[in-house]
């Protein structure tokens, strides 16, 4: 599959180099006013960054722990698609269809994943309770957007705390250049030293070999797609915060300081105008060709036996969410590509010829397994840094079933 490029930006990467050998300068004067807008300078506390520091300083108790570690997952563009009912006996969590990423996510599967992104976060807070935890997926068949249920058991019923709970708060996505530096295969066996569901499988490919670089042509093409659909870069560009009276107010969404560039980069990009969709676009293919594939250790892809289904959907974000916890404990750094797979759905939505999803089809060993998430991982000079989040208390809402706590309680023998 090939296309040719579109024209370059009116401000071109190389001429924002340019500018910013004076960014010291600039920044000094008049572009200081800018770059605070634009959130790269600020000596206040930063309540968009609090949970983070809540979970680092274990601020939470109870069934609150879970929240506080559900609310760190990954989640598409930033997202966030989550909200929280607690009770004595658990967690219930529910979809946000009002988070929608549109035309880039037609189907909400990337929502549904950022959502088992939050249910793994969670399965592994429960060990830090002292009570037992079990995760019920889907489970009102009444209610889809439920999505799932931890339950917590009583008091000292539950196992040691999981080695991982520490690094949930290190976990961040880098859109940064990295070092492309091998992975070795004693570390590749401990990033995927994870329990999967048979519907869910995990294939990694280093980026220098025929599938590797497979993949990255098809990101490629997949990527400029995307910049050339009004629609995709439109649903993109409402998740972009550029002012920082956005980011203080939503605290979700991605910035100019979490987009991967160096700091004196980002303060001279902080100078200029606030970019339309289309100029994004160009961007973002720009370091997608130039910076994105070509630095990556390992292409890796999630797949399911059906992407649109929403079980699978969510096994598939817990999956991803494992493999990113685990490459941080390992000292690696790991960002989503999932181009590819964004346009198999919108081609699938246009009805248009499969020729995303038939491209793919070199990439997978099993025909009857599709790839539902793609991504990078290797090894950075830098680590990222951590992306906006909204705290535990402006995600809780009411519980889902009263009378479902009542019937737990009576069938327990009112132990709990």
């Amino acid at each position: 599959m090939s296309a040719s490029l579109p024209a370059r930006p009116t401000i071109a990467r190389r001429d924002l180099l340019r500018m910013a050998g004076g960014a010291g300068v600039l920044v000094a004067a008049a572009g200081v006013g800018r770059a605070a807008v634009q959130g790269l300078i600020w000596t206040g506390e930063d309540s968009a960054l609090r949970p983070w520091t809540d979970w680092a300083e274990q601020r939470h108790r109870g069934p609150l722990v879970l929240v506080g570690a559900g609310v760190l997952a990954a989640s598409p563009h930033n997202s966030q698609p989550w909200r929280f009912a607690i009770s004595r006996l658990g967690v219930d969590i529910f979809e946000d269809p009002a988070r929608s990423l549109g035309a880039m996510d037609p189907y909400g599967r990337e929502r549904l994943a950022g959502l088992g992104a939050a249910i793994h976060n969670m399965a592994l807070a429960s060990t830090g309770t002292g009570r037992s935890g079990r995760v019920k997926l889907l489970p009102d068949p009444g209610n889809p957007l439920h999505v799932a249920r931890v339950l917590l058991g009583p008091e000292d019923s539950g196992p040691a705390p999981h080695a991982l709970l520490p690094v949930i708060g290190r976990r961040h996505t880098h859109r940064g250049g990295w070092t492309g530096t091998p992975i070795k295969a004693a570390t590749l066996q401990r990033l995927l030293a994870f329990a999967r569901p048979p519907e869910i499988s995990v294939a990694l490919f280093a980026s220098g070999s025929a599938r590797g670089q497979r993949f990255a042509r098809l990101t490629e093409a997949a990527t400029q797609a995307i910049t050339g659909d009004a629609a995709m870069m439109e649903a993109s560009h409402h998740w972009f915060r550029h002012e920082r009276r956005d980011q203080q107010r939503l605290h979700d969404g991605l910035t100019l300081a979490t987009s991967g560039v160096s700091p004196w980069l980002a303060a001279a990009a902080s100078l200029l105008p606030q970019p339309s969709a289309a100029t994004e676009g160009r961007y973002w293919l720009e370091a997608t060709r130039d910076v994105h594939l070509p630095t990556a250790s390992l292409f890796g892809l999630i797949m399911a036996r059906d992407p649109w289904d929403r079980r699978q959907a969510l096994l598939a974000g817990s999956a991803w969410q494992r493999l990113h916890l685990n490459a941080t404990a390992l000292g690696l750094v790991a960002q989503p590509l999932n181009q590819l797979p964004e346009m198999i759905d919108r081609q699938r939505q246009l009805g248009q010829a499969p020729a995303f999803a038939r491209a793919a089809d070199a990439l997978l060993d099993d025909p009857a397994l599709r790839p539902t998430f793609a991504f990078r991982i290797g090894r950075a000079a830098a680590p990222a840094k951590p992306a906006l989040r909204r705290s535990v208390s402006e995600v809780i809402g009411a519980p889902a079933r009263v009378e479902w706590e009542v019937e737990q309680w009576r069938a327990a023998g009112g132990a709990f």
